[in-house]
């Protein structure tokens, strides 16, 4: 469980911990800092994104996160739980930068095989749905975090397979919103958290440029795209 000292600071992850009850799986995801500073940090960011949501919002994404508490997978480990976790940063945008009313998430569809945008909200009279998506680091990178390479050397340019997986993921984004409003009246967003190879983010202007300058040459004018990253720096240890 979580320290005690955390409990105050993390009020919907501890919440949503507790849902695992008073003698969780052993291979439950675990919210515990303990006295890891970097953890610690990170948990805060992602509960102050979490406090955002109104009391509606936040029943249904924790309904949706509650199952990944214990769904590791063997090769990407807590990935899902963490992109899911992402939507909220969605949510946020919607309501704060975007100043859309009436924002919510949208249940999954029932038909088999459609898939739906994760959030609706509206300007005025006029629909904005939102698409949150993930772009996590390479298998190199997540193989040399395990400890299975002992040397691996950053790169100032980001290579094309970076920028493929960019492509698809915005196309599949696209697609989905679409599938749900094809009207050109509804404004369409994708919100993009982009995790870097760099595990400290020194090139994180650099890579941003470069990832900005991609997006605005994506022929596909009827969606916009929001990059998200971390700041540079941002998991070292103060």
């Amino acid at each position: 469980m979580l320290e005690s000292a955390c409990v105050n600071d993390l009020v919907r992850l501890y919440e949503l911990q507790e849902q695992m009850g008073n003698s969780p799986p052993e291979d439950a995801y675990s919210f515990d800092a303990k006295d890891n500073a970097v953890a610690l940090r990170h948990f805060q960011d992602i509960e102050a994104d979490l406090q955002g949501l109104d009391a509606e919002s936040w029943r249904f994404l924790k309904g949706e996160l509650i199952p990944l508490l214990t769904r590791r997978d063997e090769v990407r480990g807590w990935q899902a739980l963490f992109d899911k976790l992402n939507e909220a940063k969605g949510y946020n945008y919607l309501t704060r930068v975007a100043k859309c009313s009436d924002v919510n998430f949208i249940p999954r569809s029932s038909r088999q095989g459609q898939k739906t945008p994760d959030l609706q909200g509206f300007l005025q009279s006029a629909e904005v749905l939102c698409e949150v998506k993930t772009i996590n680091v390479s298998d190199d990178e997540r193989e040399f975090r395990d400890g299975r390479f002992g040397v691996k050397s950053i790169v100032t340019r980001l290579p094309i397979e970076f920028f493929n997986k960019l492509k698809s993921t915005l196309e599949v984004a696209r697609n989905q919103m679409l599938a749900y409003s094809a009207s050109a009246e509804t404004k369409k967003i994708t919100y993009v958290v982009v995790n870097y190879d760099d595990v400290l983010h020194d090139y994180v202007v650099s890579y941003s440029a470069q990832v900005g300058e991609f997006i605005s040459t994506w022929s596909r004018t009827d969606v916009e795209v929001v990059l998200d990253a971390k700041p540079a720096r941002y998991f070292a240890v103060k």
